[in-house]
């Protein structure tokens, strides 16, 4: 079924409870998570082993743990109490996967203590304990001390001989403590909104923060949360005056974070995973300005996903006797983790690092954004950006599997009719997806291009409206693949097996903006040339209105855009198959070249790569650069002399 976020309003589910949580009965299937149903389909539906959990609060008393079938012996049957995962001090947690080398179905049977604990020597294995439900697979962890993880060879520890009081000292000499609130504060305000990656609730930060919530923050995690707030000083009345507050800072505060990642990922807990979710996010500098994601940026988000795996963050923990505030946490951060491999796979062109049948974190709810301190206040100022921008990953999940990875793009490039039948639901789902966006993630703009909110603008909605425009274009992006073929490559020479390699080229391309967009045309209904000519026209529409789009935003809304549209059109140039459509074409990149421009003046660092990609073809000559038909040439011959 894929993503469908049905009405704009989030269902809300009973609140956490702190309670006590029976074991399972070895001879039934012990408490965990489903295998049975792909949590694609499920996302905006309900689970059935979740649905009493989500319609009836759970109470530790054993007339509820009998209703759930938890227990058939009250007088026999001991209870496991709340435990964190991460808090235990000297220790590290461990998921066990299904296959791995201590058997889960096997350890359901051992006999656990209070807080569902069993020793075995200096390791200990954890079952989180649960609601037992049919249908859910037992979850233990390998809880280690921190010693025996440790690299055992300073060469394999660079930073072995620091320790964390040496690195506190060294982050309150960069960042004083009174300025660190102020940071937290910002990060709260700009950048939490988007990615939703602390535990307020944890650090006990209700209203204000305070130097204690600071100090219950390891160093890395604090150190990336003041790189990434450095950016937004100039909003606080303090850090805007001071000069401390600029690049050279965020580079210091930003390699601290990532020497101390290195470190801390022998032995990892959940802040080491908010870190490096966080590095992802960082905005690049200098001559990384110009350049696309290199091949450390992929590594590194690689790196994330695994970490976040071995944590045990890509299992359902709501039914686990761990507090409500690090369920919460370890939810909203799987989705953080998904959301950065699907955007970062399509927009890289490489393959998901997330495979959908090994997680079954279920959709986010009101419940997730709450308080401890506050239980019946739900965040709705983060909420509905984030959970918004999750259901959207949902898609650029679909749409990337569905035309780009390598088997889907050799199956439909050179297939038009296919590609249509498959791009339908895909913008079914687009369309569903936009309309489900309640008021305040809404865009309305004057004729002057200005914003004017409907009520209480989310701050990164423009990020949001983005985002959905670029899934339109990769849409038509791929559509075009099969409407223009270039001529064969030459043949590739070798001195001992001289051979010639035939195949479609395929142009890479990207960009787009939103409004009415034109329905894909229906095949059954028209000649193939009329529906390429439809579909060449809506694309060209798509193009226009992302350009509009872009060079209508005005400061406050600009976030962390991709630019890949000046690809995008260009190929619909390139591909142009009449001299009507190459005039349009060539039209909308003069446009789009004056908006990244204009743009560029006060947005230096979003828009510098699309703009030397621009640049780049200009000054070479589109016509020196590809194979174009004879109208196309002249449309550009003619420009040049105007």
């Amino acid at each position: 079924m894929g993503f469908s976020p049905g009405n704009s309003q989030l269902h809300h589910e009973p609140l956490d409870r702190d309670m006590e949580y029976s074991y399972n009965d070895p001879n039934q299937v012990g408490p965990g998570h489903s295998t049975r149903n792909d949590p694609q389909s499920e996302l905006m539906g309900r689970h059935p082993s979740m649905e009493y959990m989500d319609d009836h609060p759970i109470s530790p008393d054993v007339d509820s743990l009998q209703q759930l079938g938890a227990i058939t012996s009250p007088a026999s049957q001991p209870v496991q109490r709340i435990r964190s995962l991460d808090l235990i001090e000297g220790s590290i947690a461990q998921f066990y996967g299904m296959s791995s080398e201590s058997d889960p179905w096997l350890l359901r049977h051992c006999r656990y203590d209070e807080y569902g604990m069993r020793s075995m020597h200096r390791t200990q294995i954890r079952n989180v304990g649960g609601v037992p439900v049919d249908g859910l697979v037992p979850v233990h962890f390998l809880e280690t001390e921190r010693d025996l993880m440790l690299p055992q060879s300073p060469e394999m520890d660079t930073c072995s001989r620091k320790d964390t009081m040496h690195y506190r000292n060294e982050l309150d000499a960069m960042v004083s403590p009174t300025h660190g609130e102020r940071l937290l504060s910002l990060f709260l305000r700009f950048v939490f909104p988007a990615i939703p990656i602390i535990s307020r609730s944890q650090l006990g930060i209700c209203s204000s923060v305070s130097t204690a919530a600071l100090e219950k923050i390891p160093v890395h995690l604090l150190a990336a949360i003041y790189a990434s707030a450095t950016p937004f000083a100039v909003h606080d009345p303090v850090l805007c005056i001071s000069a401390a507050y600029g690049e050279l800072l965020c580079d210091k505060l930003w390699g601290m974070v990532y020497e101390l990642i290195l470190k801390e990922t022998h032995t990892p807990k959940l802040a080491v995973l908010q870190a490096s979710l966080l590095y992802l996010q960082q905005i690049p500098a200098g001559s990384l300005e110009a350049l696309p994601d290199g091949p450390f940026i992929w590594s590194f988000l690689g790196s994330t996903v695994a970490l976040a795996v071995s944590l045990g963050i890509h299992v359902e923990p709501r039914p686990w006797g761990i507090p409500p505030w690090e369920k919460r946490l370890r939810r909203r951060l799987w989705w953080a983790v998904y959301v950065e491999d699907k955007w970062r796979s399509l927009l890289t062109g490489r393959p998901s690092f997330i495979h959908p049948e090994e997680f079954d974190i279920f959709e986010l709810s009101a419940n997730d954004f709450i308080q401890d301190e506050k239980p019946q206040e739900h965040d709705l100022d983060c909420q509905p950006f984030f959970y918004y921008g999750t259901g959207l990953a949902r898609i650029v999940e679909n749409l990337h599997r569905t035309f780009y990875t390598i088997k889907a793009s050799q199956r439909l490039s050179d297939d038009f009719r296919a590609s249509i039948d498959a791009a339908r639901p895909i913008r079914a789902q687009l369309q569903q997806w936009y309309l489900s966006l309640p008021d305040n993630l809404r865009l309305k703009r004057s004729s002057g291009g200005n914003s004017h909110p409907a009520s209480n603008p989310v701050e990164g909605a423009a990020d949001l409206h983005f985002s959905y425009l670029v899934l339109e274009m990769f849409l038509y992006r791929a559509i075009l693949r099969p409407l223009a073929r270039s001529p064969p490559p030459p043949p590739i020479s070798d001195d001992t097996d001289p051979t010639s390699m035939g195949s479609s080229w395929l142009v890479e391309d990207l960009t787009f903006d939103r409004h009415v967009f034109d329905q894909l045309p229906l095949m059954n209904s028209m000649q193939l040339g009329e529906a390429e000519e439809a579909t060449l026209k809506a694309a060209e529409k798509c193009a226009a209105i992302i350009v509009n789009f872009v060079g209508a935003l005005v400061p406050h809304e600009f976030g962390s855009f991709w630019h890949p549209l000046s690809n995008f059109i260009t190929l619909l140039l390139v591909q142009a198959p009449t001299r009507q459509h190459a005039l349009r074409s060539k039209d909308l990149l003069d446009l789009w070249s004056h908006t990244l421009r204009y743009q560029h003046r006060s947005h230096e660092s979003l828009m510098k790569l699309g703009l030397v990609r621009l640049n780049q073809m200009q000054i070479e000559g589109l016509e020196n650069i590809f194979n174009l038909p004879a109208h196309v040439s002249d449309i550009l011959r003619d420009k040049q002399h105007n």
